[in-house]
């Protein structure tokens, strides 16, 4: 059987391709990838150095906002000393829930969810807490916002915060955690109740064993 020889006009209708391919391809690559370049360029050596500029005159202008914010994790400290662990379930882990400026603050277990409404006339440090809250939820709200910008990393270094799991529908004030330390008085009572008990016993069987 013999093979027949593709034509020659096709043979050099190939070659043209290839040629045309070696010639433009470079070309063609270098178009595709040069606008890629220049934005890769552009973002981190124009727009990162300009978020970033930003973002240091921002902590600037609010730097009163992170005093604040620092301010309340002391009042909260003060506040879990005058607090009593959960009725319900019996967790020390609370958390801020919501308030009313000047008025009342709502405290949360993080375990069971049982609310607790406060008072400033409970302790002290209600009243610190409150004229903290407006300043210090703008903040976290500005995290929240940005936290994929300059602005959100730098403050989530400066609040110690990591804004990664932290969405618009999130309560501002679970991020503000204490713990309860305050005992419970009717708990303490009992026991010291049983004490007192147990000696007034003991007593009573010293005293027949004297007199027996």
């Amino acid at each position: 059987m013999i093979l027949e020889c593709p034509p020659i006009a096709l043979i050099k209708e190939a070659t043209s391709i290839q040629s045309f391919v070696l010639d433009v391809g470079p070309l063609l690559l270098g178009a595709v990838a040069l606008p890629s370049i220049l934005l890769f360029f552009w973002y981190f050596g124009v727009e990162l150095s300009d978020q970033r500029i930003k973002a240091k005159l921002w902590l600037v202008e609010n730097i009163v906002l992170v005093q604040r914010y620092r301010m309340l994790g002391g009042h909260l400290e003060g506040l879990g000393q005058k607090t009593s662990i959960c009725k319900n379930c019996k967790n020390d882990k609370m958390q801020l829930w919501n308030y009313q400026q000047q008025k009342l603050l709502v405290v949360r277990c993080r375990s069971c969810k049982m609310n607790y409404t406060l008072t400033k006339e409970h302790n002290e440090y209600i009243r610190l807490i409150l004229s903290e809250m407006d300043g210090t939820v703008t903040l976290v709200k500005t995290l929240i916002r940005f936290k994929y910008h300059e602005l959100g990393k730098l403050l989530g270094r400066k609040l110690a915060l990591d804004p990664s799991d932290m969405n618009s529908q999130l309560n501002p004030l679970e991020v503000f955690h204490f713990t309860a330390k305050k005992s419970d008085k009717s708990e303490e009572e009992r026991i010291v109740n049983v004490f007192e008990g147990h000696q007034r016993r003991l007593q009573k069987r010293n005293r027949n064993i004297e007199f027996g």
